[in-house]
């Protein structure tokens, strides 16, 4: 069997593994593709409203824990957190009006405040969903441990980072699939928590008069022992203690693109399951501690000590039932847990994206993989949740620490953002007061909570949150810097070159000869850098080649796979600014031709190009242009891709000539 046999097989079989692994490649230009890798509210809900829900597995036992000796609080906590959710999601359905193509508060910023408020709001939003996967993974884990004999802790940190290689996994073959695995284990936490909740409040509703008069006293008694002040402490105290409850609720407005169309009624649906399932859930527990005046038991969380009060009569056939219900809620809690990481998942590579596309993070970080969903941010959200897993040694109480706070800076930056907006149109705009007032509350409930979470938790390890957020909001602007730079080079280049005149002379538009000498360019449209290897291939080779091949693929990537009119887009632009290429050399008296493709895989497919033009064209010598610095660091080759570099490679090993030709970047 000859070496070029065995290599082929080679990649045949490793195709066939990786389109198993990972399902096979998608048509970005088939109008079906969109319904295959968009959702409908309900599965939105699903996928981004898992965070949100799953919170109240703990959000409203720490507010619970934080009103210890006042529980008569915990009605009206109750309410304001309801009301706090039913706020801040009203506001944040505007958000999604204003802003149908996603990037939430980072968008909401960069548009509305300032455009160097957009990595703020951004790296923030990030950093808390790096930490929603590891929270939500190390919850959910400790959860199914604590079922299993203690000697199997040791494996316990194993079982994180499995879980979390796995949930990439899953997300790297598409957020359909990934959210239809997850379905029904959200289902079934869902019906049951609701079910349930909604029966211990119905079942004991006779004793609420009961209640309200012992809260009364209480309330008496507290406010004359210690007076107003520290009670109205003691009430924010437990508000700022649930506010993890409110994590979630920003994830529609960030991964709008993953919505089907109409994107803007189908991202306020499912806002609205949102909204009302986190505020029916947060409040009614929070209602059910106080009406079954629950105490803490040891080994238990707060909500299977009240599920096992709720089912502790329960028969079926004469059999007690209630703790076979008590513990598939707690397995579904559970495991919700780790559906709740999907957050992370989908909203991450969402804002890591948006912001790679203004150049704020590595453009790479906007590149579609054949499932077309962001690999690169995918694969980064999972090992950043296993750094900051690391750093807490997979201590849980570590992680809640700092847990919670970047994402009401998202929040007070974009209602901050929205209440702007909504002042300079009250002039044009007839509903303008009343939007304002639901995103100037917004704002005001958020900036209060973040001032107080801060307080409390910073040395607890909220320090190190806002410590690594600020990291990452200097290397964005070191990073956008440098682009700048760079595009400032080639913006200099382009107005040298663009206008650069046509040939009196023209040719017919004869075939071009598969006999004589072709130069294949590799181009990226009508720039300064194309005009530029051109015109060096003729400085240097003289009149070596009469006819010009231009090869023009067009990159698909998130900010263009965006629905069918990006795409168009797309192949129009490429197109139009490749002929002109041709027309130019034409005017000339050379021979030209173009080839242009659009494709995810923007390197496989410019090899295949490149293959084909040379089996027509035998003495075809092939040329591209690659940005050259003065220093060649790592810091420029994480920045720029080595595509030229990597091309060469590829075709030298086919035996093809290909030349790199520098365009110095002073």
């Amino acid at each position: 069997m000859s070496a070029k046999t065995v290599q082929d097989s080679d990649r045949l079989w490793l195709g066939k593994l990786k389109r198993g692994l990972f399902g096979g490649r998608l048509n970005p230009f088939d109008p079906k593709v969109f319904q295959h890798v968009t959702l409908i509210a309900f599965f939105a809900w699903v996928g981004m409203g898992a965070d949100g829900i799953s919170s109240a597995s703990y959000g409203p036992e720490e507010a619970f824990h934080a009103l210890r000796g006042f529980s008569f609080l915990m009605p009206a906590l109750a309410a304001l957190i309801a009301a706090t959710v039913l706020i801040i999601s009203a506001a944040y359905s505007q958000l999604i009006e204003q802003f149908p193509n996603g990037g939430g508060g980072y968008v909401a910023a960069s548009k509305l405040l300032h455009p160097n408020a957009g990595p703020v709001a951004g790296s923030a939003l990030i950093i808390d969903y790096v930490l929603t996967i590891a929270v939500s993974v190390v919850s959910g884990v400790d959860a199914l441990f604590s079922l299993l004999p203690p000697h199997w802790d040791s494996v316990r940190m194993y079982a994180v980072v499995l879980i979390i290689v796995f949930l990439v996994w899953i997300n790297l073959r598409g957020v359909k699939e990934s959210v239809l695995t997850l379905l029904p284990v959200f289902m079934v936490f869902v019906v049951s928590h609701v079910l349930l909740v909604g029966y211990g409040l119905v079942s004991h509703i006779g004793s609420l008069p009961e209640r309200i008069a012992e809260s009364h006293v209480e309330a008496h008694s507290a406010l004359s022992q210690f007076g107003l002040l520290f009670v109205l402490i003691r009430l924010l105290h437990g508000f700022s203690m649930g506010a993890g409850t409110l994590t979630g609720i920003e994830a529609v407005s960030n991964g709008m693109l993953a919505l089907k169309e109409p994107r803007v009624q189908t991202g306020k649906r499912t806002m609205f399951y949102m909204a009302i399932s986190l505020a029916y859930l947060a409040a009614f527990l929070m209602v059910n501690y106080y009406l079954f005046r629950l105490e803490p038991e040891h080994g238990k969380t707060l909500n299977a000590a009240l599920f096992t009060q709720i089912t502790a009569h329960w028969t079926l056939g004469g059999v007690k039932i209630g703790s076979l219900i008590v513990g598939i809620m707690m397995v579904s809690a559970a495991l919700l847990l780790f559906v709740a990481a999907q957050t992370g998942f989908i909203g991450g590579p969402r804002v890591l994206s948006s912001m790679a596309e203004d150049s704020w993070l590595p453009h790479r970080f906007g590149h579609l993989s054949e499932r077309l969903v962001t690999r690169n941010g995918i694969l980064m959200m999972g090992l950043a949740a296993i750094a900051f897993i690391l750093y807490a040694r997979g201590h849980l109480s570590a992680l809640i620490a700092i847990y919670a706070i970047n994402v009401f800076i998202g929040f007070t930056m974009a209602l901050l953002g929205m209440s702007r907006l909504w002042w300079r149109q009250r002039r044009t705009s007839r509903r303008w007061l009343r939007k304002l007032t639901v995103c100037g509350l917004g704002f005001a409930v958020s900036a209060a909570l973040l001032a107080i979470m801060i307080a409390m938790k910073f040395s607890r390890g909220g320090w190190f949150v806002l410590l690594v957020t600020g990291a990452l909001i200097f290397l964005c602007f070191r990073i956008h810097a440098h682009y700048r730079m760079v595009a400032q080079k080639t913006k200099k280049l382009d107005e040298i070159l663009v206008d650069l005149p046509f040939g009196e002379e023209t040719v017919t538009r004869d075939a071009l000869s598969p006999t004589e000498p072709t130069a294949v360019v590799l181009v990226q449209g009508y720039t300064g850098q194309s005009l530029h290897l051109l015109l060096n291939i003729h400085r240097l080779f003289s009149f070596h080649f009469k006819q010009y091949i231009f090869v023009s693929v067009g990159t698909i990537d998130s900010g263009t796979f965006k629905g069918v009119s990006e795409l168009a887009a797309l192949r129009k632009a490429i197109d139009e600014e490749a002929s002109r290429l041709v027309t130019l050399t034409r005017s000339y008296g050379l021979r030209a031709e173009a080839v242009t493709g659009y494709a995810i895989d923007y390197l496989s497919e410019i090899e295949r190009f490149c293959l084909e033009v040379h089996q027509k064209y035998p003495k075809a010598m092939f040329f591209a242009g690659r940005l050259l610095f003065w220093k060649d660091t790592l810091w420029n080759r994480l920045l720029h891709n080595e595509t030229p570099l990597a091309l060469q490679r590829r075709l030298m090993f086919h035996g093809l000539q290909f030349v790199v030709l520098p365009i110095r970047l002073q």
